[in-house]
């Protein structure tokens, strides 16, 4: 378990920005919890392909967008917040699209799996609490 809670020092800067930036466009995608006619259209394609509780799935979805985003930007809880992340991409890519993986949840979904595997970086509330824990033992 503690091991999904570290950092991984080695990554480059430009890791730490891709996290950023990934987390803010799956925020993004978050946002459309608040516009029920955008819940709506996803509530119809889940009920078309045969998830059950496609109301609530559809809730469950765009939250963990909304809060997944969030962490990845903030860096807190990365790798933890990826896998949701991984599952809700997963579902998206291969359930209610064809599985393409020239498709932009393909995309996201790599991206992510790279963060669980990785960790955050140096720019990030989990390296800074990782300092912060070391430095008091």
């Amino acid at each position: 378990m503690g091991k999904l809670l570290k950092t991984n020092e080695m990554l480059s800067p430009g890791l730490d920005i891709i996290r950023i930036i990934s987390g803010g466009i799956i925020f993004t995608y978050g946002l459309e919890i608040f516009d029920s006619e955008q819940i709506g259209g996803y509530t119809q394609w889940l009920t078309d392909v045969g998830i059950p509780w496609p109301g609530m799935m559809a809730y469950i979805g765009k939250l963990t967008e909304l809060i997944g985003g969030i962490f990845l930007v903030i860096g807190l809880l990365t790798r933890l917040s990826a896998i949701p992340l991984i599952m809700v991409m997963c579902v998206i890519n291969f359930i209610m699209l064809d599985g393409n993986p020239r498709s932009e949840p393909f995309y996201l979904l790599l991206i992510f799996a790279s963060f669980l595997f990785n960790g955050s970086g140096k720019i990030s509330v989990d390296y800074w609490l990782e300092r912060r824990k070391q430095s008091r033992n």
